[in-house]
């Protein structure tokens, strides 16, 4: 390989995985970003890089730019779904990756990225650029060739539009909310009706892909989706009764409820919570994610078959013979 060509290889590594996380953030899916960012590394190692100045700004620019014309094919796949559409989950990972820490530091919640469905590519392009990775308008102006003007007031249309549809741009109390994600975990464990409906607001916003859901709200749309009917303290109390058990695990930076069921995850429940008048906090918000698709990716790390691949890498450790020096301070035959 050319000197060339190991500088633009040692230049795209070290910013893959910022670009994984701005790609998966405007798509919402973990294998679209993935097509995204290889398609970026192929273009950047055919591309003629000798006037680029800063390879970070090249990459970042063709990766939000490839993202957009994606999310425009994709978003008319995704309004034609009648069940609607929800986002990956992104399991945050106990000893993190790379990608995984680029993500948490562009973090957005999980409620956050389902309501950015509704934004138009080039909002949804301006509001990440700006809000999770601090891109200012003169860059966010160079990757979307308008003004900085321009984007400022894409950025602020955005937001409005965010914030009519009830998303919780600024997080939660996270001492709190695992409060309340570990009460429902636990009323949902009892099948515990009553303490579900004392957890929930009285006109959550449900939405999911579970039979008795609301649908997911169609790209770009104005308003927020109508209240869930009373129906959903059904369908959240079945999915329970299915699953063998519920356990919280961490998505976005947020605990989550993974319902398993035979070893692998079945579901997802994520939850926006919200104080009231009287002083209380009540969930306001309950997305249920149940694909096979988009429950991929946190079943290679907490599924079935990814625990019996753990369990027998530890047996086989504890069947490895191991070297004992003759002067070693134990008796290992004790």
């Amino acid at each position: 390989m050319t000197e060339q060509g190991i500088d633009k290889a040692s230049s795209f590594e070290a910013v893959r995985a910022r670009l994984l996380a701005l790609a998966y953030r405007m798509l919402g899916s973990r294998a679209e970003a993935e097509d995204v960012v290889q398609d970026v590394g192929l273009k950047w190692h055919l591309a003629n890089t000798q006037e680029v100045q800063t390879p970070v700004a090249w990459l970042t620019t063709i990766t939000a730019r490839a993202a957009i014309d994606r999310l425009r094919h994709v978003q008319r796949e995704r309004a034609s779904q009648a069940a609607g559409w929800l986002p990956e989950p992104w399991l945050d990972e106990v000893a993190p990756s790379a990608e995984e820490l680029a993500l948490r530091s562009a973090e957005m919640s999980y409620g956050v990225m389902m309501l950015l469905e509704r934004l138009k590519p080039d909002e949804r392009a301006a509001f990440v650029l700006h809000e999770a990775f601090d891109c200012d308008y003169a860059e966010i102006a160079a990757i979307l060739e308008r003004t900085p003007a321009a984007c400022r007031q894409i950025v602020h249309r955005a937001k409005t539009r965010l914030r009519r549809a009830g998303a919780p741009l600024a997080r939660p109390d996270a001492v709190a909310h695992a409060r309340i994600v570990e009460r429902l975990r636990s009323v949902l464990e009892a099948q515990d009706r009553t303490g579900l409906l004392r957890l929930f607001s009285d006109a959550p916003e449900v939405v999911g892909e579970a039979p008795g859901c609301v649908p997911a709200a169609a790209p770009a749309r104005e308003t927020a989706p109508e209240p869930a009917a009373a129906g959903w303290v059904d369908t959240v109390t079945s999915l329970a009764g299915h699953a063998s058990h519920a356990e919280t695990v961490s998505v976005a930076g947020m605990l989550c409820i993974a319902l398993f069921f035979e070893g692998d995850v079945v579901g997802i429940l994520d939850v926006s919570i919200n104080g009231l008048p009287d002083g209380s906090t009540k969930i306001v918000a309950l997305r249920i994610v149940t694909g096979a698709a988009r429950l991929q990716a946190i079943n290679r790390v907490l599924g079935r078959t990814a625990v019996t691949q753990l369990l027998a890498r530890i047996q086989r450790s504890a069947t490895t013979s191991i070297a004992v020096r003759s002067d070693f301070p134990v008796d290992v035959h004790a």
